[in-house]
């Protein structure tokens, strides 16, 4: 306190505490134009240059790309004019797809863009002046609210969020309308404070501004209305609701003259409203983002509609854990105040208004869309901090805390520099882990495409495109972006699907993964027919690696076929109605990997690893495959007993449950081909030689068999094993009845085998 004292005598406390935020407002810019350089031109890029330039060479011309992209025009006109202004002479109009496919237009301006070196940096200046004005606002947001320490706390926040690092300095809308909004509410709330004329005025033409950057900047002026309400309700006992409500008009009538004007009072009709209304194409903006669907990804599950809780889960794991235990003290420090809540209702309008809109009609595709929230999350953690360590007793306590969160949340921004667009928190293990979460903007939108070139060059034999093979994929180095592999931004939603369920020999970039496919000499296909076999012939040949592949199908409910006795790798193929519904796994919230639901499968499939997952009927019927690998077959530990006929009994297994009980029989083929039906006997006897219950069958057609086939028939019984229970097996022609004999014990036709419970 005699220290503030002090320079308030000498007249430098405030050029002390504006000389702290310059600083940080310099290390914020250094930090966006360094990465800026770095990061490669992301997917939506092109997209706002071409369109804002066309906007610039064309005028109401381009109103028809406009309606089918939902943008308008201030940033993207911002964003292109350094293209424009160094080559003005690109024939918009004369493209492939001008006006009306904006894809088609698109493709043929992209090239353009190369002509001009330095235009992704110079693209991007406006988004990064306007991060750094967001961090002005922020600060003094918070210093008129709870002083100068709850702006430096804000603003060091603000400074070191990864997302607003990440998204302020790529040329698109995210920040830049968010820098926008946030001023035109500042001014609103000043407005609130000292109702004047010029406020209002000021106001209104930042509303105006903010509805001109972004579609959902009319959620902006939505808030503000409200604002303007509450003050006008609260001020009414002293007869100014009237003087308030007339001001706070002109503040809306100023904010659509504004954008109006941006849109070169343009009128016409709205999706058969009036004839008439001004600036048309904003509001068919508004239906193009509502209306807009497409598939999205989010912890393992696809949806063509989006989930509820996609937001929700973003924010969780895109936040540093400092900032969300920050915002958790903030907001606890600021609701135990009961003078604190007005201010508190005032700035949680509309991060609550917006958070709604994003969960329930929102895009997703990004927590990008959820930066408009962050500087509200920034002035809840400065202030609440500031007032807990400076009006606490035992302040100095918390002051360490805090400082060791600060510390915490400066280096792991620092560790993603400059990919913070793939920051995720240690709650799902950093980017190691966050592209089994989230994808697209969230990990990899392009931003290091230059890594990826450079790793290419360094490595001429990695493989940067799909597999021809994708069921197996054929040996190789392959590199994978984070997106691609969960089908994002891709032709075929499954054209990794075979690496989703592979862990990454590296990561580039966090973001760009690294895999190594090894050899697999694809011996067998061998697909369970029940109940149908999900891959045709065609299916394995486009899909797999191994021409002349033996394809082979059983009945997995009643028996289990190893190939060549395990001594060839194959593939097990099973119908997607096999496996248990997707369920959350703990800790992670992943769909847990898929399990059989019959015991029987599951512990036949024990030595086998899951490979490919397609959990939606499409051309084929949802379907998992399980690779094989050259192995010894696990199965009974007895010498092998010899029969007069193709088959060898190698022994049993059994696995009693309460009232039941399974038996394994395990055979293998010493002749073939088969061409007799045969049938494997099993008979459930007690110990005083009562014949208890007969369970004989075969789940493979003796045809497909082949010498060196281990079968293992499973036999179920409806009744519990005593003491000294016996099963007698053995092998029978079906055609005749015939039973074979044990070639080493003349007379018997029978294996009689102990039973254990």
């Amino acid at each position: 306190m005699r220290l503030d004292k002090r320079l308030e005598e000498m007249g430098l406390r405030r050029r002390w505490s504006d000389y702290l935020a310059l600083c940080g407002l310099l290390l914020l810019f250094a930090s966006l134009i360094i990465g800026a350089r770095q990061v490669s031109t992301t997917a939506d890029e092109p997209t706002y240059i071409a369109c804002g330039y066309a906007f610039l060479s064309e005028g109401k011309a381009v109103f028809p790309i406009l309606n089918q992209r939902g943008y308008p025009p201030l940033l993207i006109t911002l964003e292109a004019l350094p293209l424009y202004l160094a080559n003005p002479d690109i024939p918009v109009d004369q493209l492939p797809g001008w006006p009306a496919d904006y894809v088609e237009f698109l493709a043929a301006f992209k090239p353009y863009l190369a002509t001009v070196p330095w235009v992704r940096t110079a693209a991007r200046m406006p988004t990064m002046m306007l991060t750094v004005l967001l961090g002005a606002v922020v600060f003094r947001w918070a210093k008129d609210l709870w002083g100068l320490k709850a702006g430096l706390l804000a603003l060091g926040v603000y400074v070191f969020d990864p997302l607003i690092l990440a998204h302020g300095r790529i040329a698109n809308s995210d920040v830049g309308s968010t820098a926008l909004g946030t001023a035109a509410l500042y001014a609103v709330w000043r407005w609130t404070r000292e109702p004047k004329w010029r406020r209002a005025l000021a106001a209104g033409v930042m509303l105006g501004l903010t509805m001109l950057a972004k579609a959902s900047g009319i959620l902006w002026a939505v808030a503000a209305g409200f604002m303007v309400l509450g003050i006008a309700l609260t001020q009414g006992r002293k007869g100014r609701a009237a003087d308030l409500l007339f001001q706070g008009a002109v503040m809306g009538g100023i904010g659509l003259l504004v954008l109006w004007a941006g849109y070169g009072f343009d009128l016409g009709p709205v999706r058969g409203s009036l004839p008439l209304v001004p600036a048309p194409v904003y509001w068919e903006n508004l239906f193009y983002l509502s209306e807009f669907t497409d598939w999205y990804f989010a912890a393992g599950r696809w949806s063509f509609t989006g989930w509820w809780w996609y937001f929700p889960l973003a924010f969780l794991i895109k936040n540093p854990l400092p900032l969300l235990l920050g915002l958790v003290i903030g907001l606890g420090v600021l609701l135990r105040r009961p003078r604190s809540l007005p201010r508190l209702l005032a700035l949680g309008l509309f991060p609550v208004l917006y958070a709604v809109v994003a969960i329930f009609k929102g895009l997703d595709v990004g927590y990008r869309y959820m930066v408009t929230i962050h500087p509200f999350l920034h002035l809840a953690v400065g202030v609440g901090l500031a007032r807990l360590l400076w009006e606490r007793t035992g302040g100095r306590w918390y002051r360490w805390v805090a400082a060791a969160l600060g510390v915490w949340y400066a280096v792991g921004t620092f560790a993603v520099f400059p990919w913070e667009i793939a920051y995720f928190n240690e709650l799902v293990g950093g980017a190691k882990g966050g592209y089994r979460y989230l994808s697209d903007s969230n990990i990899d939108w392009g931003q290091a495409d230059g890594v990826r070139d450079d790793y290419v060059e360094a490595h001429p034999d990695v493989r940067t495109q799909p597999p021809t093979f994708k069921l197996r994929p054929e040996p190789g180095h392959y590199l994978v972006g984070a997106s691609h592999l969960q089908g994002v931004g891709i032709g075929s939603r499954d054209a990794y699907a075979w690496f989703r369920q592979r862990e990454p020999e590296m990561m580039l970039a966090h973001s760009l993964l690294v895999y190594e496919v090894e050899p697999f000499d694809l011996g067998w296909v061998a697909q369970c027919e029940v109940p149908a076999a999900p891959l045709d012939n065609q299916a394995i040949i486009d899909g797999m690696e191994g021409d002349g592949a033996r394809v082979v199908g059983f009945d997995c409910t009643q028996a289990w076929l190893y190939p060549a006795g395990g001594r060839v790798a194959g593939i097990y193929g099973l119908h997607h109605d096999l496996v248990a519904d997707p369920r959350p796994c703990l800790p992670s919230l992943l769909p847990c990997p898929a399990t059989p639901r019959d015991p029987f499968v599951e512990r036949r499939l024990s030595q086998a690893r899951l490979s490919f997952e397609q959990r939606e009927d499409g051309a084929l019927p949802a379907f998992v495959l399980y690779e094989m690998g050259k192995t010894k077959v696990a199965g009974p530990n007895r010498a092998s007993v010899a029969l007069d006929g193709p088959l060898a009994f190698l022994g049993a297994l059994s696995y009693s449950d309460a009232g039941s009980l399974e038996v394994e029989t395990w055979w293998q083929v010493a002749e073939a081909p088969i061409t007799r039906p045969l049938s494997i006997m099993a008979h459930l006897r007690s110990s005083d030689g009562q014949m208890l219950e007969v369970a004989d069958g075969l789940g493979i057609s003796p045809v497909s068999l082949a010498v060196g086939d281990v079968v293992v028939q499973l036999h179920r019984f409806a009744v519990r094993p005593g003491p000294g229970t016996q099963l007698l097996t053995g092998a029978y022609w079906l055609d005749t009845m015939e039973r074979w004999q044990v070639l080493d014990k003349p007379g018997t036709d029978t294996i009689s085998i102990q039973v254990v419970d």
